[in-house]
């Protein structure tokens, strides 16, 4: 099930990054979520997949996406976080699909200059 794209983003953590961040750095963070939330993304597929705990690999996932304002990833994050691995195998092409949509959205998003 796809969230719409108005859920994707928590406007207001959003709005606040832009106000203290410059355009350099709300890029770089955004970036380096790309970079990491995949890598985190793939490490929580895979430790699901062959049973290990995944529990603390979700748990980074959620905070990095909810401090960043990518609502709907981090609450898909804390929904898998206590969830058996079934179930985050049975997520993992809405997991990846979410992410990618949630980064083409924070992409979007701009510092206003001033």
């Amino acid at each position: 099930m796809s969230e719409p794209q108005a859920d994707l983003l928590d406007e207001e953590q959003v709005s606040l990054l832009l106000e203290v961040l410059t355009a350099e750095d709300w890029d770089a963070s955004v970036a380096g979520f790309t970079d990491n939330g995949r890598k985190t993304v793939d490490r929580l597929i895979a430790q699901a997949s062959a049973g290990e705990p995944h529990d603390r690999t979700a748990h980074t996932l959620k905070g990095t996406a909810l401090n960043l304002g990518a609502a709907a990833l981090g609450r898909l994050a804390k929904e898998l976080e206590h969830a058996p691995s079934a179930d985050v195998v049975a997520q993992a092409d809405h997991l990846c699909d979410l992410l990618e949509r949630s980064l083409a959205a924070l992409r979007t998003c701009k510092p206003i200059d001033v």
